[in-house]
């Protein structure tokens, strides 16, 4: 009879620790651990559970707590790959000690019309690396007193960043148009001042109607009659300074080709 009752309890004991194995084996093939990771840590841990499973310790949270630390260390760190670093500030060494550098044609609206928000949004990042190390260039060039090969680059970086923020904000009016039906971003209006000069004026807010604030009410949106006659000397005074810049330009290639016969003119 003893015999029988000992029998018993030792199948049962195997066929429970057999159980006990399964379930640990179960678990230790969910939690697999990538080769990046240290696997002596992490079977070191799962270990330490199972024998808290055979004390009775067996708990979800702490199932969890096990699964959450062991993809933990599996994880791996992504960061941005480190190519050139501080030499993106300077050109290319195939290029350092040339007196020239061939560069291509400046982007124009036509060309920056037919691309992306996305695609002009990076293009603006790269012209500005571009521009940043141009800048840099000429600084060195200055302190080195030697003179910077190709400066006509940092002018073609600058004309396309130009012409690409143009294209922005013709897409954002379109859409402002489109959405709201004004051209600017702040409503406002053209008015004239007191002197005749034309100007935007932009709406703002006020606590009380227009037609009760004082302050609102002392700003001129007019031309008085008085003033008219100089509006007219000054149109008159900026079109002689602009006729005279133009032939002292003039007079002075005049003197350039007679004193010296070969020279280019500029297509300007």
């Amino acid at each position: 009879m003893l015999g029988n009752v000992g029998s018993t309890v030792k199948m049962a004991t195997s066929s429970a620790a057999g159980r006990i194995f399964n379930l640990c084996k179960h678990f230790q093939n969910i939690l697999k651990v990538s080769p990046a990771a240290n696997p002596q840590r992490s079977v070191f841990t799962f270990n330490k559970h199972c024998v808290g499973l055979y004390g009775g310790t067996f708990s979800l949270a702490s199932l969890w707590s096990l699964r959450a630390s062991s993809v933990q260390h599996c994880r791996t760190l992504h960061t941005t790959i480190s190519r050139r670093g501080l030499d993106d500030f300077f050109d290319f060494p195939e290029n350092r000690g040339e007196t020239s550098v061939k560069s291509g044609a400046p982007w124009t609206a036509k060309q920056l019309r037919t691309k992306s928000n996305e695609d002009l949004h990076k293009l603006w990042y790269v012209l500005l690396k571009e521009k940043n190390m141009l800048l840099t260039l000429e600084q060195e060039a200055k302190r080195q007193r030697v003179p910077m090969p190709s400066p006509e680059r940092i002018r073609k970086v600058e004309r396309s960043m130009i012409r690409l923020e143009t294209v922005v904000n013709e897409r954002e009016t379109a859409l402002r148009l489109l959405q709201t039906g004004q051209e600017k971003g702040r409503p406002g209006d053209w008015r004239k001042s007191r002197f005749g000069f034309i100007y935007w004026y932009r709406f703002k807010e006020y606590a009380i109607p227009w037609y009760m604030n004082t302050r609102y009410k002392r700003k001129q949106f007019y031309t008085r009659k008085f003033v008219e006659p100089h509006i007219r000397l000054r149109i008159e005074k900026h079109l002689r300074g602009r006729a005279r810049k133009i032939n002292l330009h003039k007079e002075t290639e005049r003197k350039l080709k007679e004193r010296f016969p070969h020279m280019k003119v500029s297509a300007s």
